[in-house]
């Protein structure tokens, strides 16, 4: 990994750390950090989404950052951190879990029995809300 990937991480990470709405689940082996998920209790869906669709998503836990160290990808972190984010969100009583991803739908589906519950466009960007339901 180049210093460019390593300053974004670390960049990511600073940001999340302090926003106080929300909750930051980290994987660490020793001092390092190999990834983070910042999730919150309940998040505003963009404008654009169906009124149908923000009813049912009401009472969900929503993600808002999912990311893994580049040096330490494709090793189940992230699979790690989605099921313990579910976790937290269980704890907490909520219905479900929904997060926005702009490439990673199939892999929520495959993984995790996620649907899409809509398509926006966010600042340009086509995102999918993937959802589940407890």
């Amino acid at each position: 990994m180049n210093e460019a990937e390593r300053e974004k991480f670390r960049d990511k990470l600073r940001r999340y750390v302090w926003k106080t709405d929300r909750d930051l689940i980290l994987a660490v082996a020793g001092k390092l950090v190999l990834g983070f998920y910042s999730v919150i209790e309940y998040d505003d869906l963009p404008p654009e989404v169906p009124a149908a669709t923000r009813k049912r998503l009401q009472r969900f836990a929503c993600g808002t950052g999912l990311l893994v160290h580049p040096d330490y990808r494709q090793r189940g972190i992230g699979s790690e951190l989605q099921q313990r984010a579910e976790q937290w969100a269980r704890e907490r009583g909520r219905a479900g879990f929904w997060l926005s991803t702009r490439r990673h739908a199939e892999w929520y589906c495959r993984h995790f029995s996620y649907e899409e519950a809509g398509r926006v466009l966010v600042k340009g960007v086509e995102r999918s809300i993937m959802a589940k339901d407890f």
